[in-house]
């Protein structure tokens, strides 16, 4: 992967003209650039980056917004693959922030080196149209459910454009037309595939593996460790290229992502649509891959023996035998969803939360174990039906793609056999269990999780075993100037300290004239009675103060909508946009809230952080109260045991940051640029009257503090934004 343009000498020589303190200076190689920007941080962040990928370790790296910070890793990611022959991986947490780095800050390398850049971005595989999928459908357009001939067409002609990849279209398409076109690994045909040339996965793997620098995202590469963790590091079935070295970005996402992959769970919605897919006349994807097959096999068999030992098998035995597993499997999540409903606590029913177990579901529930057994005996030999019909069609050339289809569901039946004890002992120290009622849309479905308890010691058993070097960095990651939180979460704890280094870099923003930050403390308490009537009470008046322009930041979902439903009324009667989270995609309400002239936003979660909106059209955030988890939560709730267990305060050490840490993500919303101006307001009372209201204030950046009656907020907001 090195590039030949250079020998030795000239490389010793650019690589010292090029060290990012000298680059990055006032009078270095990026000075002459548009846009360029004399950024002190920036330097400190990539001179520590250069540092631990040359010499190998660890960096922790918190960077306030306007740092610099993608091409503060970035050009020292390349002057490294230059150095010596080595892949840097970098692994955001959103696809935005990836389209970013691959279309804007790349491309700014060449234009500072005069090299080439070999870099390449690779998402999951569902985010890539599969060819032979779309020729099926282009041949069969009666196949399209209804509606979806139009935008079909336009997948078509973006896929006949080399346009591939449905983050770069520019367009979203409809979920149930993605689930039609998309590759997928159960019915990939791989080398049988007479498009595997011109694959868009296959393209972009290729380009992954032949990169210097891969953009990927936490995701992938958390499937990928998933992968790692049962596998050999350098296994042909990995996904990512072999790298020794990564950078994460959003780093304050990974241990969530990485529990999630590194865990077990089972979805009612998955095997449903497994078995709709096989079976059924009509849905997502028309007539079931073996409710079709018949048809396939007199079509194309030609030996009159094959054709009536095919048949006889599919009809006597593999569909019924189908047919009765789906029909076990729907009494298996619903027993669950029972069980959740009969055990879990009021609050958390009322939530729509979810129900942690630490027994084993199937002596608690006897009918629940027969069924279990039921799947686990009937499935066996369905899938032993299954091999002997793939076995069968691999002896006719024409019926490869079937063979490969039915080849994949035996194997995703076996492992969800295989995953069902797993899911349901409870009794597991080092994992939590938990049931959950989740909605998609307007349906709810089941889901049965196992997670790990910790998922640090698996990282740095799985990951860092493997690497030279890791950097993590991210707006967020310290309470106050401290990393013990984040070090613990992944691992970086059982780091030597000489191998780790961490650096907290503020933000070039002047925040003590661009943001008016407002606390008061004679609101009752956010749990106590009569506190939701006195927050709708001063909400119209602030709003008024900022012209709308509002982000209204929930920790409750139950409380946003009995907000919203006080306050819609008068507000909507006086011209105001308003705008709720749940009720709309997360990128429409944001485009929407960009257009509107008076738009208020009320958000939980997501809203939280990845909201990017500069200039005046976002003028003032109110954090309804400090986000501090809901107890019931499953993993939070065992981790706040364990730590009981281990004789520390779970509040200290785990409540109260995460809580300061969601807490900056939620001030970061209000200030994205040098211009900006508004005000953040707390109706928490918490801030002012509990000590660990300092932890919070000295955890954020600054602003213009002040302690008002809630009766003068909204005057306070007036005279600031003005």
């Amino acid at each position: 992967m090195k590039d030949p343009q250079l020998d030795s000498s000239q490389l010793d020589a650019f690589l010292k003209d090029a060290h990012p303190r000298t680059a990055f200076s006032a009078a270095g190689i990026l000075s002459g650039l548009d846009g360029y920007e004399f950024r002190p941080a920036q330097i400190e962040m990539a001179s520590l980056v250069w540092e631990i990928m040359e010499r190998g370790g660890y960096a922790v790296i918190e960077a306030g917004t306007g740092t610099g910070k993608s091409l503060a890793y970035l050009y020292p990611a390349f002057l490294l693959t230059l150095k010596e022959e080595s892949r840097v991986v970098v692994a955001t947490h959103t696809i935005n922030l990836q389209q970013q780095l691959i279309e804007k800050e790349v491309p700014f390398l060449p234009s500072v080196t005069g090299l080439p850049v070999k870099a390449a971005l690779l998402l999951g595989r569902g985010n890539y149209l599969c060819r032979r999928k779309l020729v099926f459908y282009r041949e069969n357009l009666d196949k399209l459910p209804a509606g979806l001939e139009k935008d079909f067409h336009r997948v078509l002609a973006s896929a006949e454009n080399g346009r591939g990849c449905l983050e770069q279209m520019g367009y979203t398409i409809p979920n149930e037309l993605r689930g039609l076109v998309v590759s997928e690994a159960e019915t990939c045909l791989r080398g049988h595939c007479p498009y595997q040339e011109e694959c868009f996965w296959v393209q972009a793997r290729k380009a992954a593996f032949e990169a210097q620098i891969v953009i990927s995202n936490h995701y992938l590469f958390c499937a990928d460790l998933a992968v790692r963790r049962h596998h050999d590091f350098d296994d042909d079935r990995l996904v990512l290229p072999p790298y020794e070295h990564v950078v994460f970005d959003e780093a304050h996402h990974l241990e969530t992502v990485a529990a999630e992959y590194l865990g077990l769970r089972l979805d009612e919605g998955e095997t449903r649509r497994f078995c709709e897919r096989l079976l059924h006349r009509e849905g997502r994807w028309g007539m079931g891959w073996l409710s079709s097959l018949r048809e396939r096999l007199l079509d194309k068999g030609k030996d009159l023996h094959f054709l009536q030992q095919s048949i006889a098998l599919l009809e006597s035995v593999i569909i019924p035998g189908l047919l009765g597993l789906e029909e076990a499997l729907n009494v298996f999540f619903r027993l669950l969803r029972e069980m959740k409903d009969r055990l879990a606590a009021p609050e958390a029913l009322e939530a729509e939360e979810s129900f942690r177990f630490t027994t084993d579901l199937q002596q608690e529930n006897p009918l629940l174990a027969e069924v279990v057994e039921h799947i686990n005996v009937e499935g066996e030999n369905w899938v032993r039906s299954l091999s002997q019909l793939v076995d069968t069609l691999q002896e006719e050339e024409e019926m490869t793609e079937d063979a490969v289809f039915l080849a994949e569901a035996a194997r995703y039946f076996n492992g969800l056999r295989e995953a069902i004890p797993l899911v349901l002992d409870g009794t597991e120290e080092d994992h939590v269990h938990w049931v959950a009622v989740e909605r998609r849309g307007s349906a709810e479905q089941t889901v049965v999780y196992r997670v790990p308890l910790e998922v640090g010691p698996l990282i740095h058993e799985y990951l860092y075993s493997n690497l030279k070097s890791a950097v993590f960095t991210s707006a967020t990651l310290a309470v106050g100037e401290d990393f013990t939180y984040f070090r613990e979460r992944l691992g970086l704890d059982q780091i030597h300290p000489a191998e780790r280094k961490e650096l907290i870099l503020e933000s070039p923003f002047n925040y003590g004239r661009q943001v008016l930050l407002l606390v008061t403390g004679d609101l009752p308490a956010p749990d106590a009675p009569g506190y939701t009537e006195e927050v709708c009470k001063l909400l119209p008046g602030l709003i008024a103060a900022a012209g709308g322009r509002t982000l209204l930041l929930f920790t409750n979902r139950r409380q946003m909508k009995e907000v919203y439903k006080q306050l819609a009324p008068a507000l909507q009667e006086e011209g105001y946009t308003l705008l709720v989270q749940g009720e709309k995609p997360r990128n429409l309400l944001l485009k929407t809230f960009l257009s509107s002239p008076r738009p208020v936003l009320f958000g939980m979660d997501s809203f939280w952080e990845g909201v990017d909106i500069p200039g005046p059209q976002l003028s003032l955030v109110v954090l309804m109260r400090l986000p501090f988890r809901t107890p019931s939560e499953p993993l939070f709730q065992a981790r706040w045991e364990a730590l009981q267990r281990a004789g520390r305060d779970p509040f200290t050490h785990l409540s109260l940051p995460e809580a300061v840490i969601k807490f900056k993500q939620g001030f970061g919303r209000l200030i994205r640029t040098k211009k900006d101006r508004g005000a953040v307001v707390i109706l928490d009372q918490r801030i002012c009257t509990r000590n660990y209201g300092r932890v919070f204030l000295s955890s954020i950046p600054g602003g213009k503090l002040m302690k008002l009656p809630a009766a003068r907020l909204a005057e306070a907001v007036a005279e600031w934004v003005e």
